[in-house]
Parts: structure tokens; sequence; C-alpha cells
């Protein structure tokens, strides 16, 4: 009687034994080795003379002015602050009265003299400051190197000469004077003011 549940026993024990080996044949050496990396985009930063933002006061000395004035003059200070170089900056100049309106005399006789500084004193623009306000493709034929606004940054401004790299800065130098040196401003200019407004734009292509 004792024979019986011995055979099965052992018959089950073979089995399982079997099925071990099949496991232990078909089983294979494996290694694996990874490895990640972090991807981060930078940044585009300009500062003017030290300042961010959108409202900074160029500090002219331009109050109350004669017909005959000496030319007034400002350094602008334009900063790469940020993380990327930008091989492309842009200037986009407004005049209030150049469209005509209040102070359209004063605007209209005044002379613009914008020089690189930093690229041994290269005048970027010599010329009447409504045709740089009113005209962004400003060209060499008027009486300096201008400006060329490429397509795919339309609306900007004018294109300044060179790169800005990160962490580095330029100096430009702003002169504004009578576009007529001999007769000074006309009579219509007494009591009248226009501002002037420079916007600097930075790409990083």
């Amino acid at each position: 009687m004792d024979v019986r549940p011995k055979l099965l026993m052992g018959a089950g024990l073979a089995i399982a034994g079997l099925g071990l080996i099949g496991a232990g044949a078909g089983a294979t050496f494996t290694a694996q080795v990874s490895a990640s990396s972090e991807i981060s985009s930078g940044g585009v930063e300009l500062s003017l003379d030290g300042k961010t933002g959108s409202d900074l006061n160029l500090s002219f000395k331009g109050e109350d002015l004669g017909s005959h004035f000496a030319p007034i003059s400002t350094d602008l200070n334009l900063k790469n602050t940020g993380t990327l170089n930008m091989p492309s900056t842009y200037l986009n100049v407004t005049a209030t009265g150049c469209d005509g309106s209040n102070g359209s005399a004063l605007a209209h006789s005044l002379n613009v003299t914008l020089t690189d500084v930093t690229r041994q004193d290269t005048v970027i623009y010599d010329g009447d400051l409504c045709s740089l306000a009113d005209d962004k493709t400003v060209t060499s034929g008027r009486r300096g190197q201008g400006f060329v606004t490429p397509p795919e940054h339309d609306g900007v401004g004018g294109q300044l000469p060179g790169t800005l790299p990160a962490d580095t800065a330029r100096k430009y130098q702003l002169v504004i004077q009578p576009n007529d040196s001999k007769d000074g401003l006309p009579t219509d200019a007494q009591r009248s003011s226009t501002t002037v407004n420079l916007v600097f734009s930075g790409f990083d292509y």
C-alpha cells in the first residue's frame, strides 16, 4: 500500500527536476549601461547704460534750446547680459512730430549722428532725424554706413553692424544738432518739442 504513493511522489519530483533543467538551459547572460543628459535653453537679454526696461531716460541736455545750439550728445552702452551670443542687433528710432503732429518743425530740422565708438568710431548714420525714424532701410548713400533690415526681422528697425557676444558691451554715441548749421532752427520751431525714442532689439540668429 505504501509503494504507489512513493512512486507517484518520485514521478512528481522527476518531472519538476526536468522543468528546472529546461529553464536553466534557456537563460542568457545580460549587461546594461545607461546615461542621461539634461538639455536646456539659454536666454537673450539687453541692458542700456546698466539698466533694463522700456522707460529709460537718455538724459539729453536738450531743454530751452536756442536757434543755434551746440551739438548735444549722449553715450549709449548696450550690453548683452544674457547667456547666448547675439549675431544681430537692431535699433528702431521714432520721434514725435515726424508724422506732422505737434513739434513737426523742430523734429524735421534736427540732424542725428550715430557712431559705433567700439568699432573705431564707425559712423552708422548721419542725417535727418525724421529720415532715420521713418526709413528703416537707410542705405550708405545717406552720409553713413546705414542700416540694412533683413526680411526675417522686419519691423524691429535697422540692423546695427557687428555681433554682440554674451557678457559683452558695445558703446555708441548719439549726437543731435541743427540740420542747418548756418541758419540754425527755423522760426516755427520755437516753443516746441519732440521726443526721441530708441528701441534696441537683439536676436540669437
